[in-house]
């Protein structure tokens, strides 16, 4: 029997030994048997100097009694190499791989590759096939013996299969402040369609029974949890289990079962990052937990799919992928179609500089530090991907750096890195280079869409999934343990993007543009007289054409604002600044308003000021109504005085940094952890905490805030602690030149500035 229809999943059966695709048509989702047996490679070490030959390790892998079959193929054994070489390809049953890989690996000076690439990643590989894309396949029983991808990776333009979803959340009735493992449901709600199904008995058996049969009469594509691995579904596991009942949240019948795993804190691009033990995935069946999920968005799935169609992995592990892991991925890929071994460790370490090299070459990116101040004929340009597009076409890979004094093909194939002591080689596509290719274009491809006004909410969401995997690309070239990373190639990418940094500041002089200010891959351009768009178009074309990566103008401002450093008055931070464009569009970036742990009333408060602010139309009128913004902080002050905000609009948030008991100093986060943990709530680094503060000066620690969890009727804010909030939100919106603070009382209704 033909058929056709969407791939939805594809999970192991650990009981018939092979691969389930789940495939969904017009009418129902359904699971076939497919007989794929993933592949395992060993090399021997050369270097070992011990008698062991391929045809050695031939005849002592084919003893294993979980080994299908093997035989001796030519690969690249390292991303370095130019000749492949003879290595042993294992293949296993799905269900064995692990078992065999980690017995492979106890064989003496051998080197094990593809061990940690997963057998339904391998599948989605080797048959070019992946979740949601619409497939085209012959049955023979309940058994796929045929299958072939109708659609196309390459893409950006393409149908997704309708998928039925709902929501679940669990009430737990409970009389402590934080709900246990011990208490029973109150209720479970279910949301379906726009509308919302209430789960609710006096008897608890019956609600759980209720639910199962709910879940197997929507039958749904994809359940969507806030916290489900961690703890809502381990919850409802134990509450089945007292009622001698099974939940199976899985197509197959499979009963859920979930066993309790440590979380994990650990440092990722400069913070602390908190992952729970557990992740709790269904066979047939997508869980969503939007908790662990940077890919999915509630407006839909796009995220997640096109996360699948680069990642080539299961979507319930895509949308718990970190943007680096993505990237991983996407090299994977890319890796295995070149016959490149995947290493289960780095192998590449970097070498060893002197300290003299280290000051050369480790310099970062350029940035063109502004001064504080109000400028006025200025407009914004932004590089298209920098980072990720100099990579792609600089050729910048682990492979391609050349750090050889004199070149074997005579400097041809050589681009030149400025500042360094190594080279790029172009002779051969870099894998790094390669794998990024297909992101930049179909990002490219994405924005492109949305400019022409086709579906745009759905392709933004596409287009920002592409966009933090190219945010990270950089980063995770240097990353320690990156498979396919190198340090001097992280070095090559940050002093190729100083260069381009340093030509455009060059071209913009030549044009009659001074420049206010440049970061990574943005620049501020001012003119002495009324700065026209077609001047700013013809900067940008030159530019583009010059450093060979696309410019953009982002837009015209009447007047653009770079405040001050609070520490340092003449210093300037490089990240905080806002403005109004000519069209009376706002963007701010870097304040409170930007600011995850503003409260919404000091959040609001730098609203209402920079709308008052916003209705000057250059730097003198700015000037004239910073008095009228000052007023509209005095009138926030004032209400909050007079006791009546809605602690909800008070609330702060901060990240944990540490666990609750190695914190030393009485930090607000060190007291609300303190207390929440006297109460009960398990807390780990990286987890997110919020209060508001109710005494900020008392001598007693614990006395300064309160967590939310522990609010009462009988609680006060802090009003003087929210002020000094609001006015250092005044303070960060002015330069410190055209203010003196020492006129600011309670009374006062002015400021005095100065020209």
């Amino acid at each position: 029997m033909i058929g056709t229809g969407w791939l939805l999943d594809a999970n192991v059966d650990f009981q018939k030994g092979v691969l389930t695709l789940w495939i969904k048509s017009a009418r129902t989702t359904r699971g076939y048997s497919y007989n794929f047996h993933p592949s395992i490679f060993v090399s021997i070490d050369q270097k070992s100097g011990i008698e062991w030959t391929n045809k050695d390790l031939l005849r002592t892998v084919q003893e294993h009694p979980k080994v299908t079959r093997s035989k001796i193929v030519q690969r690249f054994v390292s991303v370095y190499d130019d000749v492949m070489r003879p290595v042993l390809q294992v293949f296993t049953t799905p269900d064995a791989h692990w078992e065999v890989a980690r017995d492979l690996e106890r064989l003496p000076n051998t080197t094990v590759f593809h061990a940690d690439i997963d057998p339904v990643q391998q599948f989605f590989i080797e048959e070019d096939v992946f979740p949601f894309g619409r497939v085209r396949f012959q049955t023979k029983g309940e058994k796929i013996v045929e299958l072939r991808c109708l659609d196309r990776r390459e893409d950006s333009k393409y149908a997704a299969p309708d998928l039925d979803e709902i929501g679940l959340e669990v009430f737990v009735d409970t009389e402590s402040i934080f709900p246990r493992m011990e208490d029973p449901i109150h209720h479970i709600d279910l949301f379906h369609d726009g509308k919302t199904y209430r789960i609710e008995e006096h008897d608890e058996k019956a609600i759980l029974i209720q639910f199962q049969e709910a879940i197997d009469t929507l039958d749904p594509d994809v359940i969507v949890t806030q916290g489900g691995d961690e703890n809502v579904f381990r919850y409802l596991t134990l509450r089945a289990k007292l009622h001698g009942l099974q939940l199976t949240m899985s197509r197959d019948g499979t009963p859920l079962k979930v066993m309790y795993k440590e979380p994990q804190s650990f440092w990722q691009y400069n913070q602390i990052v908190y992952k729970a033990g557990n992740q709790v995935m269904f066979n047939g069946r997508i869980h969503i937990d939007q908790k662990r999920s940077a890919y999915y968005s509630p407006q839909g799935m796009e995220g997640v799919i096109e996360g699948c169609r680069l990642a080539l992995a299961q979507p319930q592990k895509v949308a718990r992928m970190s943007i680096g892991t993505v990237n991983a991925s996407v090299q994977y890929y890319n890796a295995f179609k070149m016959g490149i071994l995947i290493p289960s460790i780095k192998r590449n370490p970097e070498f060893l500089k002197t300290v003299t090299d280290l000051a050369i070459i480790d310099r970062g990116g350029l940035i063109l530090q502004p001064k504080p101040d109000i400028y006025d004929n200025t407009a914004e340009c932004d590089f298209s991907s920098m980072y990720p597009t100099l990579m792609v076409t600089r050729n910048i890979s682990p492979e391609t750096i050349c750090t050889r004094a004199e070149c074997p093909y005579d400097y041809k194939y050589c681009i030149d890195v400025p500042e360094v002591n190594f080279r790029l080689c172009d002779r051969k596509r870099g894998l790094v280079s390669k794998s990024l290719e297909l992101v930049v274009q179909k990002r490219k491809d994405f924005k492109k869409l949305i400019e022409e006004g086709h579906d745009a909410e759905k392709y933004e969401r596409m287009q920002n999934t592409l966009k933090g995997i190219l945010v990270s690309c950089f980063g995770y070239l240097g990353f320690k343990n990156a498979k396919f990373g190198r340090v001097e190639a992280h070095t090559a990418v940050t002093a190729l993007a100083r260069e381009v940094m340093l030509r455009t500041q060059e071209i913009a002089e030549n044009v009659g543009f001074e420049l206010v200010h440049g970061i990574v891959d943005s620049v501020w351009i001012r003119s002495g007289e009324k700065i026209e768009y077609e001047k700013v178009l013809e900067f940008c074309r030159q530019v583009t054409e010059a450093v060979d990566i696309e410019m953009f103008p982002k837009g015209i401002y009447r007047w653009l604002v770079i405040p001050s450093s609070r520490l340092h008055p003449s210093i300037a931070p490089l990240n905080r600044y806002y403005g109004v464009y000519r069209n009376g569009a706002i963007k701010t970036r870097g304040i409170e308003t930007r600011r995850r742990d503003t409260c919404i009333y000091v959040g609001d408060c730098q609203k209402e000021m920079i709308k008052t602010l916003a209705q000057a139309r250059n730097k003198s009128e700015f000037i004239e109504l910073i008095p009228a913004a000052y007023s509209v902080c005095r009138r926030f002050i004032n209400k909050l005085h007079e006791g009546n905000i809605d602690l909800r609009d008070l609330i702060l948030h901060t990240r944990l940094t540490r666990e609750p008991d190695a914190y030393q100093a009485t930090s607000r986060a060190a007291i609300v952890a303190r207390q929440l943990v006297e109460n009960g709530k398990r807390l780990h680094a990286g987890q997110q905490v919020r209060y508001v503060m109710v005494s900020a000066d008392s001598e007693s620690p614990m006395r300064r805030v309160r967590a939310i969890e522990l609010l009462d009727e009988t609680t006060r804010y802090d009003p003087e602690a929210y002020a000094a909030l609001c006015l250092r939100a005044f303070e960060n919106l002015i330069p410190s030149q055209y203010l003196q603070q020492s006129t600011m009382t309670e009374t006062d209704e002015a400021v005095q500035v100065t020209l």
